[in-house]
């Protein structure tokens, strides 16, 4: 089950959220844990059953590096043990192409909680019930954003609803059902259709239109699930972390990765490259600890040659980036702005296409000085264009920052044209959910 389906919109939400708000406080926890449980449960029991005995496991171990062992070498031991049992597990899932939904982001939750147990950062979670509902929790446990313990700690210690949440949660989940439905699942019609017509077949113009499509509807699908589960967090009175903040209005690849799922860039930041030395021990080592972050970037979206390619085509560009460019994009920003929207859409061809042959043929396409096989219609770019035009369009305006903003913001003189505006785009999603077929929001896969 997933946010954007019907059954969960019209039944399991509006039940979960009553049966939270009913019940006294002290039980809320208890029940959040077991409506997470069932949501998961609802797509794969026997994933849930592995991912509650994790949460067992990793209970009792982080127990033995939380300071009741007196030797700091006993400490050590059990803490990398366990962290490494994390990693292999997620490892052998990736590899065996059975990968349970939201695998990746449980674990570096996971991780994530682990190493602050183990630096004194954040105390060691008593409650089993408290700690399960923090990993289970429904509206991040399939895509995110990865949440630190520390972020969620005043809510599951002291359980809030309010009818404010309720509205402000409501706006988002109903923004973020519309990139979703309205822009993404439309958008991804383009794409699937440069699949069908195949790659040797494409002229130039609809290879760089198919670029463009695909990397609006990868933002507009991800961002819409993150403003989802930020607003489903919110009517349950959690204020989760916001994962993007108008990646392509940067001026830089660094700066995009500043912007573009935010809470993953802080994870890799604070327990892969500030632990290994960031930018403190000399030009070298920065330049190695950029290679080890973005490679393990890479293969954490997947253990694919595309995905290491996508990670090392991003480790030059930014290292690129810190060694002299950026003063030349930071001189001229209309500059960087092109700089950006050149490369990042290339970049995305390297993510999306995991045949190796595919890739080659795309990107001859894309840049014809060889020509290869396959019968060409030079106006294909224009009778698709012009069929996704609007829907292009609508999404290069809501990439910059000020529509978004407008539409979120709950002050009184803006709430009644905002709730117009969003009561339309939420019906007009559900028409759209009902008569087309489901399409998944894209990484599920990780």
């Amino acid at each position: 089950m997933t946010f954007s389906e019907l059954k969960f919109i019209f039944a399991f939400l509006p039940v979960s959220l009553l049966l939270y708000y009913a019940v006294p406080r002290q039980h809320k926890n208890s029940v959040l844990l077991l409506e997470s449980v069932l949501f998961y449960g609802l797509g794969s029991w026997w994933q849930t059953a592995l991912l509650a005995a994790d949460i067992l496991v990793n209970y009792f171990l982080s127990g033995l590096f939380s300071g009741r062992l007196t030797s700091r070498k006993g400490r050590r031991f059990w803490f990398w043990t366990t962290v490494l049992g994390n990693v292999f597990l997620l490892v052998w899932f990736k590899c065996r192409n059975t990968i349970p939904v939201g695998i990746s982001f449980y674990t570096f939750q996971m991780i994530a909680y682990q190493a602050d147990v183990y630096r004194d950062h954040t105390p060691r979670v008593r409650s089993l019930c408290r700690f399960g509902t923090y990993l289970f929790f429904f509206p991040k446990i399939l895509e995110g954003p990865i949440t630190r313990y520390e972020e969620m700690l005043p809510e599951l210690c002291n359980p809030v609803c309010r009818a404010e949440n309720l509205e402000e949660g409501f706006r988002m989940f109903i923004l973020g059902l519309a990139y979703k439905a309205l822009l993404a699942d439309k958008l991804a019609g383009l794409w699937r259709q440069l699949s069908v017509i195949g790659y040797d077949s494409v002229s130039t113009p609809l290879a760089w239109l198919g670029m463009a499509a695909y990397s609006v509807q990868l933002y507009f699908d991800f961002q819409g699930y993150s403003l989802m589960a930020v607003g489903i967090g919110r009517m349950f009175g959690f204020r989760l972390p916001q994962n993007f903040r108008s990646p392509y209005c940067a001026t830089s690849v660094s700066d995009f990765y500043r912007r573009w799922h935010i809470t993953l860039g802080h994870w890799f930041r604070d327990y892969v490259y500030i632990p290994m030395g960031g930018s403190r021990a000399g030009t070298a080592r920065m330049i190695l600890n950029l290679f080890a972050v973005w490679l393990l970037t890479g293969l954490w979206h997947g253990m694919r040659w595309n995905f290491v390619l996508w990670g090392m085509s991003l480790f030059v560009l930014i290292a690129a980036e810190k060694l002299f460019l950026r003063k030349y994009l930071d001189r001229f920003p209309a500059l960087g702005h092109l700089y950006l929207l050149f490369f990042i859409p290339l970049t995305w061809m390297l993510f999306a296409n995991t045949n190796l042959g595919d890739l080659v043929t795309y990107f001859a396409r894309l840049f014809p000085v060889v020509q290869t096989g396959g019968n060409v219609y030079g106006s294909d770019w224009m009778e698709i264009g012009r069929r996704y035009a609007p829907y292009l369009l609508a999404g290069g305006a809501l990439l910059l920052p000020w529509p978004e903003e407008f539409l979120l913001d709950s002050e009184q003189k803006h709430r009644f044209i905002t709730g117009i505006i969003l009561t339309a785009a939420f019906w007009a999603s559900i028409y759209s959910i009902r008569h087309s077929a489901n399409n998944p929001f894209m990484y599920l896969q990780f």
